[in-house]
């Protein structure tokens, strides 16, 4: 159970979800469907997932105590040192493990509010709108799982293209082990920088931390959440307006292009409105292997995301500046199973009865204006597992609305108190089932803010991401060679 006597910070939670066609990356693993054959194996089988670790890293400078909590068949919290964290489960207990870690960081550090989704290994990462300077000072952490070395390229992209970096090839990662990087010592001086982790050997789970301390701006630190894999349409739920991160703070739009080439990406807005250009943003210009940045306008309106279309994978995100503290909203991964939304990160963090769910899908495609809709169920949990309450609102293609969270499931202050988690689960309009393979509505994405109490003028964004449950298997057969 967890204890939410110890800290006196209120934090409100927005969750944006958007839909659209999204061309995610697969895993190694996933790479080919079940039931399918290739030279050399037989059927490959869909399996539960029986093993899981997860990485909650240490904020670089903050010496006191972060909160973590975990969903297995329950959901706790706990306070833990300042390190790196990493949780392990096994058997049945592996499928549902996911963890989240909250801290308001020193003052020293940058105050503020930090929340970071802790990271399962992966062979490739990516951060957008991190930057180098003496007053945004980024930190890039990668750790190796227990059992295996890695060996990873990082490369970083700026205005001009590719950034000539030092000690960015063949970083050798000792397992078990985290190596630092700060950015300053990569390369000095850059801003607007979108980072890529490519792993050669082995996997590793990694982050991304700021610092901003600018006499002329507020301070903060937080984690940059990861992006999406670039793809040719990406979704960044969850700009704009009081009830989203910004706050009315200030927003910048961040691209990154990995090709060869400069490509034209067309920002498209959606609100509960509809879809809308962006004014004076018809089209950015992102040169080859590098990025850009413009801002957005001021008065975007809560429940929003911006939708990006370009002829060349692309990754983005939106960094915001307000109320003393930065945050970054990235470019999110469409959903393919239920999805966990923290609410009781710790005893110095709870949910506000008012907290909002911001939906959105987008057209699956613009010129024919085929609409298409989808169901978005939502079921709050206590820390022992079972149901507070459910609710699911049904959004149409083209739309991005902003919902009462309480409203939706239909909770009282007092209830609201019990709950620990919420899972959000996308599924097609007018059925029971999950949207895995389903091809037939707009997939959707999803994102949330946390804001922490007024004294503490804190704000961190992540997007939710699916909690993969199995995996695919494809058993090796022999080769029989003919005789000589």
């Amino acid at each position: 159970m967890s204890n939410r006597s110890d800290m006196g910070v209120l934090a409100m939670v927005t969750v944006t979800v958007a839909g659209t066609l999204i061309l995610v990356g697969l895993r190694p693993a996933d790479s080919q469907p079940a039931g399918t054959q290739s030279s050399g194996t037989k059927a490959a089988n869909t399996v539960p997932v029986q093993q899981r670790a997860v990485t909650c890293f240490g904020l670089p400078g903050h010496r006191s105590r972060s909160t973590i909590a975990v969903n297995r068949s329950t959901w706790w919290t706990r306070s833990v040192p300042a390190g790196d964290s990493t949780i392990a489960a096994s058997g049945s207990t592996a499928v549902d493990l996911t963890a989240f870690s909250a801290v308001t960081p020193d003052r020293a550090v940058g105050a503020g509010l930090a929340v970071q989704r802790c990271a399962e290994p992966a062979r490739r990462w990516w951060f957008v709108g991190a930057a180098s300077t003496a007053s945004r000072s980024g930190t890039l952490l990668l750790r190796a799982p227990d059992d295996t070395d890695a060996v990873t390229d990082v490369t970083l992209r700026g205005p001009d293209g590719v950034l000539d970096t030092v000690g960015t090839d063949d970083v050798r990662v000792a397992a078990g082990t985290t190596v630092r990087l700060p950015l300053t010592d990569l390369v000095a001086g850059a801003k607007q920088v979108a980072i890529e982790v490519d792993t050669s050997r082995g996997t590793v789970m990694a982050a991304l931390a700021e610092t901003r301390a600018d006499s002329s701006d507020p301070t903060g630190t937080e984690w940059l959440p990861p992006t999406a894999a670039p793809a040719e349409t990406v979704l960044v739920p969850g700009v704009g307006g009081s009830g989203g991160a910004s706050a009315g703070g200030k927003e910048v739009l961040v691209l990154a292009n990995a090709a060869e080439r400069t490509v034209a990406v067309r920002p498209v807005l959606v609100t509960d409105a509809g879809r809308a250009v962006l004014p004076d943003l018809s089209a950015v210009q992102v040169p080859g292997g590098g990025t850009a940045a413009v801002p957005l306008p001021p008065n975007i309106g809560p429940g929003s995301t911006i939708e990006l279309r370009a002829q060349a994978p692309i990754s983005a995100a939106v960094r915001v500046v307000a109320d003393n503290d930065i945050a970054i909203v990235v470019g999110a991964a469409a959903l393919s199973e239920s999805a966990v939304l923290p609410v009781d990160l710790g005893a110095r963090v709870e949910v506000d009865p008012a907290t909002t769910l911001t939906l959105s899908a987008l057209l699956v495609d613009p010129e024919s204006q085929d609409v298409r809709s989808r169901t978005v169920e939502v079921r709050a949990l206590d820390a022992a597992g079972d149901v507070v309450a459910t609710g699911e609102v049904e959004i149409n293609a083209g739309t991005s609305l902003a919902v009462d969270l309480a409203g939706v499931l239909r909770l009282s202050r007092s209830q609201t108190k019990a709950v620990s988690h919420v899972v959000v689960r996308a599924r097609r309009a007018g059925t029971t089932g999950d949207i895995s393979g389903d091809t037939s509505g707009a997939p959707v994405v999803a994102s949330f803010a946390a804001r922490a109490a007024k004294e503490a003028n804190g704000i961190a964004t992540m997007p939710l991401s699916s909690l993969n449950r199995t995996i695919t298997v494809t058993p090796l057969i022999p080769r029989v060679s003919p005789a000589d």
